[in-house]
């Protein structure tokens, strides 16, 4: 269900003027104490619950304020789920003044009027430091409902103990990747050194089944069409990949446990982690328990390939809602948490990859693993501009439940990869069609 419409139109910073902000500064506190009157202008800034990440935000926003005389800012959690906690709050036009937000949750926001054209904004001086994809997520053609701050997504991990008893050498670079027919060659190899599994997928939970997604691309196929609104999972590239897909549970090499909708949690990291896998596909986000727990026992590779490169869309956007009172000043603050020096800084602290092209793990001088790092910086060149358009299409909050759905059903062996394609095709339609 898509969140209401607004009972008022959006703000346009194309069409408003910015800001003259009453000045308050050390003078103007030490009036305040005397009965001077005095006004400040206060913004609200909601994100995940990292607390490493909501100090940055903190420290960035001070700065912010020391700029601006006159503001404020407080920056909040976002709690419970998204959806839920976001369309109830703007529906009492309480919603914070600035949201952080994935990819695939921006576009319907940005359909129904509750986020804020930034189009009047320096933020759109930034579009030649992101790729296409990049700046697509929050582009539209009627204008900028949200800059991307940070991306991450997915290579290929390898146990050491695992490769070196089959023998296999890991490739570095990405024209080298292993191909599908290679990568499950060396499973079938690793489930032998394992006596369990050969890899698993960095699946989290319910909502992330389109981190399966990549494949279809790498196999030339598409999600929707070039609309982004018309289902396409009923091509012969698509009908492929989901018996590949299936092939990964009918021949033993990925646990039943770790599906697209089902196992909670990382369930591959701790498979990686217990010897059970030898290779994973995921994120950066199992780094610190693989440095606890297998110290110098893991690598990277990049992630797999087939007739195209293809990887995982992750990471977080900033937008300003139509909630805000003073949404110039707003952007005015997306602007400074988006720029390349604090772009650096948020990923230096937080151990996060750079939506910027300009940004190398260099700049960002991250503490341990600068060539993995950098293998996901480049790896994020891989990301196809058509997935982008289609995760963060208008539907697609409702069509990633549908696609998780099948994709379990397919590899459970319940459907078959065309009877899931047909049925899948069907309820994206449905949804599409309201």
């Amino acid at each position: 269900m898509n969140a209401p419409h607004p009972t008022h139109a959006p703000h346009d910073l194309r069409r408003r003027g910015f800001l003259a902000l009453a000045g308050i500064s050390l003078a103007g506190a030490l009036g305040a104490c005397s009965g001077a009157a005095t006004a400040t202008t206060h913004l609200r800034l909601s994100s995940w619950n990292i607390p490493t990440d909501l100090d940055t935000y903190q420290q960035i926003a001070d700065e912010f304020v020391a700029d601006h005389p006159g503001t404020s800012v407080s920056v909040e959690v976002t709690s419970g789920s998204f959806h839920q906690w976001f369309i109830t709050r703007l529906a009492a036009g309480l919603a914070p003044d600035i949201i952080r937000i994935t990819p695939q949750q921006i576009g319907r926001y940005a359909a129904n009027g509750s986020l804020v054209d930034l189009g009047g904004s320096s933020a759109t001086n930034y579009r030649d430091d992101y790729s296409d994809a990049f700046w697509a997520i929050g582009a539209r053609e009627d204008g900028l409902y949200g800059v991307f701050q940070h991306t991450d997504n997915f290579i290929t991990y390898y146990r050491h103990d695992v490769m070196n008893e089959i023998g296999v050498r890991p490739p570095t670079r990405l024209d080298e990747a292993w191909t599908w027919d290679e990568f499950l060659a060396i499973s079938a190899e690793a489930k032998k050194v394992t006596g369990q599994y050969g890899f698993g997928y960095g699946w989290s939970g319910a909502q992330t089944a389109y981190r399966w997604m990549p494949l279809i691309y790498q196999n030339g196929g598409s999600f929707l069409g070039d609309d982004g609104e018309t289902p396409s999972m009923d091509s012969d590239a698509a009908v492929e990949t989901l018996t590949f897909g299936r092939r990964w549970y009918s021949e033993g090499l990925v646990s039943p446990g770790n599906m697209a909708k089902s196992g909670g949690g990382d369930v591959s990291r701790t498979l990686f982690l217990t010897g059970q896998i030898g290779l994973m596909l995921n994120n950066p986000e199992p780094i610190p328990q693989l440095d606890e727990d297998l110290p110098d026992g893991w690598g990277t590779a990049p992630m797999i390939r087939n007739e195209h490169e293809a990887s995982d869309l992750g990471g977080n956007a900033l937008a300003v809602t139509r909630s805000s009172e003073h949404p110039e000043l707003a952007a005015d603050l997306v602007a400074r948490l988006t720029s390349r020096e604090k772009m650096i800084q948020f990923c230096h602290e937080g151990n996060w990859l750079p939506a910027r092209s300009s940004i190398t793990a260099e700049d960002i001088d991250y503490s341990e693993h600068t060539e993995t790092m950098q293998r996901f910086i480049d790896q994020g060149t891989t990301i196809p501009l058509e997935m982008v358009r289609a995760q963060t299409s208008r539907y697609f909050s409702s069509l990633n439940t549908v696609f998780g759905d099948y994709l379990d059903l397919c590899f459970l062996g319940e459907l078959s990869p065309q009877e899931a394609s047909d049925e899948m095709m069907g309820a994206m339609r449905d949804v599409t069609s309201q």
